[in-house]
């Protein structure tokens, strides 16, 4: 019989799958977030936005994986915008460095 928590991990398992490359918008919102790692039940860790932003609970399925490059002010911040390649508008450098 399988346990209470190698049920979630089971679950936490395919969940991080959906997101490997990835960024996620929280569902109803246009923002798209940079995703990382985050403690979920004792070891267990399913994608979270890198922002720390608050999803509903629980809900596993309330952050949607998405290919769109991350908006979030925050996520930008951070420099933890590397899940996907291409990220959302930044600003364009003043003048090149020297040398180049």
């Amino acid at each position: 019989m399988t346990s209470v928590v190698e049920a979630f991990a089971s679950v936490a398992a395919q969940v991080v799958e959906r997101f490997v490359g990835r960024n996620g918008r929280v569902r109803g919102s246009s923002v798209v977030h940079a995703v990382h790692p985050e403690r979920w039940l004792g070891e267990i860790r399913v994608p979270a936005p890198a922002c720390r932003v608050g999803v509903a609970g629980f809900e596993l399925d309330a952050l949607v994986p998405t290919d769109d490059p991350v908006t979030c002010a925050r996520c930008l911040q951070s420099g933890q915008y590397s899940t996907v390649g291409t990220t959302g508008p930044r600003q364009l450098p003043l003048w090149e460095p020297e040398g180049e």
